[in-house]
């Protein structure tokens, strides 16, 4: 069954709370401590600690960084994480907030994406917010996100550029089409972080959806606020019966190319993966007065159309695109970890209506062990029987 996760945001949204549910739910703080290790954030650490707001029991995490934190740019951070030894999942949905975060963050202030300094969205807190939301998704093994509408409130605050409105400038950019409402009280109820994460993540937004439920976390924001509603986020966590665990609503975007060298293909993928896309295929193919050609064609959840929408036509030669609405049939996929007398190697399990049709190492924790490809996979196996 897919995993869903629905997000109450009642009180608003901030990255810190969005972690802190996850927490409240079975992500482990540890994880936390490695991602500070794995994206060399030194002198920062990580605290959680269990408050009450209102009535309601809730977890916060408090991100303590050192005060020479350096100024890194978003080019900085991308880099830093497309190196990371993260998953391949958590690395793309992390590229792709940040990316959003500081295309955002650009528009407001006059300034290109690459030169925004991470001081503008939080500094480290920022960082392990949006990288740790992504990998406490990923070993939750959450396929689907869904968020209530978000309250927003009004009045302002300070920041690093001098007094700015409420909801803050970059809050608004990023929160273009979706659906919000007034929140009653003159306070920053939804942060720029907490507002790429969602508008990023979400595959859509509304009521609670059918679903069976298997837990909830709540998690707390630095807020108090004894008139109001708790400052938590709720996070309920799900397993969705609603259709068969093969089928996924996706969307294909296809666009015939004759006038693009071979050499700016490879950056177009890069960006296509890191604007949200599933799977691209370039195909050959001959065109009108016989040139000869590449169809690319793009997979995606239908939630991030609009953002590969302009990712193709920022990153190629292409004038116009067909896309169509599709479903796919995917396998359910489980990961065991093996332990061989030279390192871990994670094992990719498929399923296909409960039955296992298939099991597979991953390539670059065989590579990761040193020896030749068929002693490493002689080693797994080994390993493997042992363990049963």
């Amino acid at each position: 069954m897919n995993k869903v996760l629905y997000l109450e945001c009642f009180a608003g949204a901030a990255g810190d709370m969005l972690v802190s549910a996850l927490i409240d739910l079975g992500f482990a703080p540890e994880r936390l401590e490695e991602l500070l290790d794995m994206l060399h954030l030194e002198n920062a650490g990580i605290k959680v600690n269990h408050v009450m707001r209102g009535a309601i029991h809730a977890t916060l995490l408090s991100v303590e960084s050192g005060d020479e934190q350096p100024h890194r740019h978003w080019t900085h951070i991308d880099a830093l994480l497309a190196d990371s030894s993260l998953p391949p999942e958590v690395k793309k949905n992390a590229r792709r907030v940040f990316r959003r975060l500081a295309e955002a963050e650009g528009a407001v202030h006059g300034h290109s994406p690459e030169t925004i300094h991470f001081h503008e969205v939080g500094a480290v807190d920022a960082i392990v917010d949006i990288t740790g939301f992504c990998l406490g998704l990923y070993d939750l093994g959450i396929t689907r996100l869904i968020s209530s509408p978000l309250p927003l409130g009004a009045g302002e605050t300070q920041s690093a550029h001098g007094i700015i409105p409420l909801p803050a400038p970059a809050t608004v950019k990023l929160l273009a089409d979706v659906p919000v409402y007034a929140y009653p009280k003159p306070v920053e109820t939804v942060t720029p972080t907490g507002a790429a994460l969602i508008a990023t993540l979400a595959e859509s937004f509304g009521p609670i959806p059918s679903m069976v439920l298997r837990g909830v976390g709540y998690g707390a924001g630095t807020r108090v606020d004894p008139d109001g509603p708790p400052n938590v986020v709720r996070a309920l966590l799900g397993e969705d019966e609603s259709q068969p665990e093969t089928t996924e609503r996706t969307v294909v975007i296809e666009a015939n190319i004759d006038d693009m060298s071979p050499e700016y293909y490879e950056p177009l993928i890069d960006a296509l993966e890191q604007a949200g896309a599933l799977d691209v295929t370039l195909i050959p193919v001959i065109m009108k007065r016989g040139r000869p050609g590449v169809l690319l064609q793009v997979t995606a959840q239908q939630s991030a159309l609009d953002f590969l929408l302009e990712t193709t036509f920022t990153h190629s030669t292409t004038l116009g695109v067909r896309y169509y609405a599709t479903e796919r049939a995917v396998c359910e996929r489980r990961v065991e970890t093996v332990q061989t007398p030279h390192g871990p190697v994670r094992i990719k399990h498929a399923y296909y209506k409960g039955k296992e049709v298939g099991a597979k190492p991953e390539y670059k924790d065989l590579l990761a062990l040193g020896l030749p490809i068929q002693e490493a996979l002689a080693a797994v196996r080994e390993a493997r029987a042992k363990k049963d």
